[in-house]
């Protein structure tokens, strides 16, 4: 691992894209705010070590490849590469406040390059638009973002559905338990100013009806950064829809197809056309 304050932050290679400016400050976007996600998890025990080990790992890779694709010059990958390893894993010797500070360091050291690597975006030079690789299922260059206050199945299906609807897989901006407004703070670091926002709205409790206050709160968030008009809110199956909603276009899910057609409208009208085949990048 390079230390950030030496080689890996001044000398990154002055490449051109092979996408726009805007596609790919998307998926680097993306990728920063999963890192993100990962430096939140709350870790109590060696097994939640191992698990936040490889999910970097993975993380580290994916990042990797994502660079090799969106940058022309493959010295910027390498170089990610030369930020990323070598990986110190945590000795099970150690107690596991002292691996969860190692793992974390390594961590952000990776997520500071990344932020670094994405202020020089706009600088970079882009590819004319009718040579640039075509990416499925994009009618719009905007970002879509989903903000979720559990990694739940309902907040995993959410992003499955505008994944498929978009093309693009969304940027994922997710809450942790025990952390007070951890998914605004999440959402102020990563949220793209030009992005659609699909806040995923859930009960506190199993089986509870109206939507929880971090969520209402993220939903608040969203539509005093972006405007009301670019937020859709999606009810978990069988919640109440109550008065705060009036002002956002609101989708409940329902044991059918229904729901994910009206999402799929609601995001053409805002520029995106449905599509078949989503961009193969994973979210890791």
């Amino acid at each position: 691992m390079t230390d950030s304050s030496g080689f890996g932050f001044d000398d990154i290679p002055p490449s051109a894209l092979t996408a726009s400016h805007l596609v790919t400050d998307h998926d680097v976007a993306a990728r920063i705010a999963r890192g993100h996600n990962l430096l939140r998890r709350p870790i109590h025990d060696r097994a939640a070590v191992s698990r936040l080990v490889i999910e970097l790992a993975e993380w580290s890779t994916h990042n990797r490849e994502l660079l090799s694709k969106r940058f022309a010059d493959r010295r910027v990958a390498e170089m990610y590469g030369q930020v990323a390893e070598p990986f110190v894993v945590p000795t099970n010797a150690a107690q596991v406040d002292a691996q969860v500070d190692l793992v974390h360091r390594q961590l952000r050291h990776q997520v500071e390059w990344l932020e670094r690597l994405r202020l020089t975006i706009p600088e970079r030079e882009q590819p004319d638009s009718s040579l640039e690789e075509p990416r499925a299922g994009r009618a719009s260059q905007r970002s879509v973002a989903v903000l979720a206050t559990t990694a739940s199945s309902v907040a995993a299906t959410v992003v499955g559905a505008v994944a498929r609807a978009t093309g693009v897989l969304p940027i994922v901006v997710e809450d942790q338990p025990g952390e007070r407004r951890s998914l605004v703070r999440a959402a102020e670091r990563t949220l793209p100013a030009d992005a659609i926002a699909v806040v995923v709205l859930e009960p506190p409790d199993e089986g509870g009806v109206r939507a929880s206050s971090s969520s209402l709160i993220a939903l608040g968030y969203a539509a005093g950064a972006l405007g009301s008009d670019d937020v859709i809110a999606i009810c978990a199956p069988d919640m109440a829809r109550g008065p705060e909603l009036g002002d956002f276009a609101t989708v409940t899910m329902d044991r059918s197809d229904g729901w994910r057609h009206q999402l799929e409208g609601l995001l053409s009208q805002l520029g995106f056309r449905a599509a078949a085949v989503v961009s193969p990048l994973r979210r890791s």
